[in-house]
This record gives structure tokens, sequence and C-alpha cells, in this order.
């Protein structure tokens, strides 16, 4: 390992928690590496250099050819931000390959990504895991779709098989989540351009839907996010990762479950009036945008009026109101945060979360969504 101007402490370290270290070394975890790697954003080159060691030396750990040294452990351990235990075996792992998870395109999603969207999906089943351990979660609840059916039959299965009225559909989040699905909320990455902005798996047993932040900054490109999700996961049981036709039927599935064309029809004018389209809107839970590519795809409006609709909503401020999902409390996931204030009240605290999964406390916070509403908190002083 090279010389820096920790090693004293850092040796000190290693000699007073030796046999805590050679215990890691003993039980150690390959896929634990990886795993951590891959959310670290690191290759093993990047990696390797950080922690004085060859790339080579770093994908012979995670083969499981050779195990670290026990003084190499609290240098990854700091590299990766994760606790020293981390590394070690004997609790649940999630394998997830990203070619088993639905993801909107390929050609604009670094393989880095995607990976790190599988390692998320993995931590959440463990989180879920150790959760479902104390609490009772909801029973997966979703119907069975023929093979064969359209988006559109199968949208209108869903609707009649978890009884939603006519009409708009309330607090989608909140109705996925009380049917068992595990929804949850994640950055992924800074870059803005290759960012992952939603995917979801039922590999790993109970149906996991993850949607960043950039889906969040408005409600209602959340709702027809967890919409097209719900799409994929009844019909398309093989993913096939960023496939435009799976793509367009995931789409086509979330446009009928919001705005069931025997209730929207009518209702949906027969010019483009951005102004009616902007009040339909906000009634039915679903974007000014989603509304005219309703319109095109009941062949109520021409290509060139849809064109010219899109020109006019990009070119003012009028009708482009993003309203945030922390407005709308009944979208907001909730399930793994409730979970785990129900095991905190019956003595299994966030701490004994994150020890029972070797995760720091704040991952886990950021996992269970804890910091969900970023808006300052008022206090009242009386």
């Amino acid at each position: 390992m090279t010389d820096s101007p920790d090693q004293p402490q850092l040796e000190l370290f290693v000699n007073a928690d030796r046999p805590r270290l050679s215990a890691v070394v003993d039980s150690f975890e390959p896929a634990r590496l990886t795993q951590a790697r891959v959310l670290a954003e690191m290759t093993k080159a990047e990696l390797a250099e950080q922690v004085g060691v060859s790339a080579a030396a770093i994908g012979q750990y995670e083969s499981g050819v050779n195990r670290p040294r026990t003084d190499l452990l609290p240098v990854l351990s700091k590299v990766l931000g994760v606790p020293i235990e981390y590394f070690a075996s004997g609790r649940p792992m999630g394998r997830l390959d990203a070619a088993n998870a639905h993801f909107r395109s390929l050609r604009s999603t670094r393989a880095k990504d995607r990976a790190k969207a599988a390692a998320h999906a993995e931590q959440i089943w463990e989180l879920t895991c150790a959760l479902e351990k104390r609490v009772r979660f909801p029973d997966v609840d979703l119907p069975t779709v023929a093979e064969g059916s359209s988006p559109e039959a199968a949208a209108q299965v869903l609707r009649s098989y978890w009884g939603i009225q006519r009409g708009p559909v309330p607090h989608l989040g909140a109705l996925m989540e009380s049917r068992g699905i595990v929804v949850c909320l994640i950055p992924m990455t800074d870059d803005a351009v290759t960012r992952v902005s939603a995917y979801s798996t039922d590999t790993l047993g109970r149906p996991l839907v993850v949607i960043t932040p950039e889906k969040v900054r408005s409600v209602y490109t959340f709702r027809f996010t967890c919409a097209h999700e719900l799409g994929h996961l009844l019909l398309h049981a093989n993913p096939l990762p960023g496939d435009r036709q799976q793509e367009r039927e995931a789409d086509q599935f979330a446009a009928e479950l919001l705005t069931p064309r025997a209730e929207i029809e009518p209702l949906l004018p027969r010019t483009m009036r951005l102004a009616a389209l902007d009040e339909l809107g906000r009634q039915w839970g679903v974007s000014i945008e989603s509304l005219i590519y309703r319109m095109g795809e009941l062949n109520l409006v021409t290509e060139t009026s849809i064109r010219r609709a899109h020109q006019r909503l990009h070119g003012t401020a009028d009708f482009r109101r993003d309203e945030p999902l922390t407005s709308y409390p009944g979208e907001i996931p909730t399930l793994l945060r409730d979970a785990a204030d129900v095991a905190d009240r019956h003595g299994f605290s966030r701490t004994d979360l994150a020890n029972e999964l070797c995760w720091t406390e704040r991952h886990v916070a950021d996992a269970l969504g804890d910091d969900a509403d970023s808006r300052p908190r008022l206090s009242i002083v009386k």
C-alpha cells in the first residue's frame, strides 16, 4: 500500500482492531465489494488507485481469487463510504442483473448507470427483507393479464381488479404501495444527461419501482412514470431494456390507466385549446403534454396540430406549471419509512436497522426517504 500522512493512525487502528478485521477477512464476500464499488460509481482502476493496489488485485478480490489484507479493509471502507462489516458474508443479498430491469432507453443510459440502478434495487430488496422480519407488509396484489393482451385492455383489467372508480386515479403512489409494490425515490448520479430516470423489476420477488429526482419535480410526470412502470410489470415478464415497442406499450398502458378512453374522450376539446387542456389535466392528475399525445392517439387532431401545440407550449410559461410531488402527500412513497417507524415503535430502531444491514445510518435514511420532502420545515413556537 502506498504511504500517506494517515499511515501511522491507520496502523494504530489496524493493530487495535485486528480481531474484528480478521473476522471480516475470513468471511469476505466478493460481491459486496463489487456492489459498493458500483454504487460509488468507481471503476476497478479508480478504486485501486485510491486504495494503493493494482486494478488486477481489485479484480481478484471481486472474483474471490484472493481476499484483501486486514490493513486494506479500513481503506476500502473509507473510500467506498461503507462500514467495514459491509464486506462480510452471512446476511441476505439480492442479486439483480441489469438486463432483468425495465429501463427507458439504453442509448442515453450508460452501462455504469444501469449497473448502479441494479445495485440500488438489490439494496432496497435487502432493506425490505430486514423490515419484513419485523413488520407485515401488504401482500402483493396484481392481476394476471392474459398473454397477448393490449396495453389498453391490461389497464382496464387493473382498474377493475383494484376497484378504481370512474374518473381520475387518486393517489397512485399510495395505491401502488397498498397493493404491495415498493416504490422508492433514489438519486442515481450527478450527470443529468445520463441519469436513469426510472426503472422497475419483479425479479427479486416483491415488485419494485425506483424513481429518481428528475421525475419528482412534477407530480404529473411522477404519476405517469408510476403508471408506465406498472405497465411493464403487468405486460412484460421478459424485459427488453430500452426496447421501443415495450416502451410504447408501457406508455399506452399509462395513458389508458390514468385517462381511460371511454371517459376522457368526451371531455377533450376538439381543437388544441391549451387553457382547456390545462384545466382538464389538473382534474385528472396528468400533464398538458400527456393530453396532447392522448388527443393524437384518439385521432381527434392532426399531427400538424400536435406539433403546433407543443411549439406553443414550449414558447410560453403560462401553462408549464410543474407542481412538485411534495405538494401531494398521497403520492409520496412512504411504505418503507412507515415500516421502519412501526419497527422502531416495537424496539427495532433505525440504528439497529443500519447495524443489521451493515450500512451507515445516513444511507438508511436516504433509502427510507426520510428526507423526501426537502422543503424547509416550519416550526410553530407557542
